[in-house]
């Protein structure tokens, strides 16, 4: 195919710079690995968007990095993905000392109402936007208003969502779907890309780097002890995100403000560090740069970045070899389909915790309603995002 490894990372690294608003971001890497570079046809790049969507983690963030395994293995993915994540890790870096340090000036928080106003219009299209490919029928609704009723009355996440999957699991073996999703992928493709890459050596390095992972996690404490708490977070929340960037943003808000263990955030800190999420591009989960850079400064916010994307690229490495025959299993299906069902549930209960904190005053409500109106438009959420802004430093007191 002829792409170098410097080729990818000038060409990711663009993307990461330029592209909004989640499924969009998809939208534009396909246009410039498929129509514009042509490295990957559209099936191709279609088994790579159906593998980054069973996945646990950002779908774009690892859509890329699968692209990445295509063209170079193991060391494409850790290209393409610090590439694409790069921009708008330098980004929210910068807006993260610079919230910190100006955060009590009048103007800062005045703009900032603007911004809870938006991210509560954000939260809500997400939720809507979700709901349909998340909630396929009744058993699915059911899944959620439980998981919802669980989540309103302080239970354990985890159990939450351990029981959300097995209920999934449940239903799957009830009321078998006939639905398979998208065609099988080009398993024998896989396959010979896995024997022409080593396997062997590509499992030795990537345990070896998992292995390294988890000593760096033990070892953070010698930084600060409350390091290793937030890489473990970081790791967590990564690895149970199903279903893209917002349930990840909802496993944050019960993490790091709801936590009683570390509470790091107030729920108006996170909120604002939501907002700046929205305006940086890239994923939005870059959120965790803000979390760590206020538990830890530049070294907590390197951290909680590393934690936050590393472990499902692993994953990513270790399965893709296998996709085709993980991808087809139907207690996989099910239990994914469980946990999004009760991802919608806690981003429900996220917006209404958004909301409590970002209402101030009636015209806040107005100002989150007209942002909501405006992204149903499918207007870019950065214009949103400032003109929300705009609008709070124009006329609210």
């Amino acid at each position: 195919m002829g792409v170098s490894r410097t080729q990818m990372a000038r060409t990711f690294f663009r993307i990461g710079a330029t592209a909004y608003g989640g499924p969009a971001i998809v939208a534009q890497i396909r246009e410039v690995v498929v129509l514009d570079k042509k490295w990957v046809s559209e099936g191709e790049f279609a088994e790579s968007l159906a593998f980054a969507q069973m996945l646990p983690g950002p779908v774009a963030v690892l859509t890329a990095a699968h692209l990445g395994w295509r063209l170079h293995g193991g060391t494409g993915t850790a290209v393409a993905l610090v590439a694409y994540v790069a921009p708008s890790f330098l980004l929210m870096l910068a807006l993260s000392a610079a919230y910190f340090r100006f955060e009590g000036l009048p103007v800062v928080t005045k703009a900032f109402r603007g911004l809870g106003a938006a991210v509560v219009a954000i939260v809500a299209q997400s939720i809507l936007s979700m709901t349909r490919p998340a909630i396929k029928n009744w058993q699915g609704l059911a899944i959620a208003a439980g998981a919802a009723v669980a989540f309103f009355a302080g239970a354990n996440t985890l159990l939450v969502l351990a029981a959300a999957a097995l209920a999934g699991v449940l239903v799957g073996l009830v009321w078998r779907s006939s639905e398979n999703g998208a065609g099988a992928p080009d398993s024998h493709a896989l396959e010979s890309a896995t024997a022409n890459r080593g396997y062997r050596k590509t499992l030795l390095v990537t345990t070896g780097v998992a292995l390294a992972f988890v000593v760096a996690l033990l070892a953070s404490g010698l930084v600060s002890p409350l390091f290793p708490a937030l890489g473990m977070t970081m790791a967590k929340i990564n690895l149970l995100a199903f279903g893209g960037g917002y349930t990840a943003i909802a496993l944050m808000f019960h993490d790091v403000v709801n936590n009683t263990a570390h509470a790091w955030l107030t729920s108006k800190e996170f909120i604002d560090g939501l907002a700046l999420g929205q305006i940086t591009p890239g994923p939005v989960i870059i959120t965790a740069t803000f979390i760590g850079y206020r538990v830890g400064g530049l070294a907590g916010a390197i951290f909680a970045t590393v934690c936050i994307f590393l472990p499902s690229s692993l994953l990513l490495v270790l399965i893709a070899p296998h996709f085709a025959r993980v991808r087809h299993l139907a207690a996989v299906q099910s239990a994914v389909s469980g946990l999004l069902a009760a991802f919608i549930a806690m981003l429900l209960y996220v917006l209404a915790a958004v909301a409590k904190i970002a209402f101030i005053g009636p015209w806040d409500v107005v100002l989150a309603a007209a942002a909501f109106a405006v992204l149903r438009l499918r207007v870019n959420v950065v214009w949103v995002v400032l003109g929300a802004t705009a609008v709070a430093l124009a006329f609210m007191r």
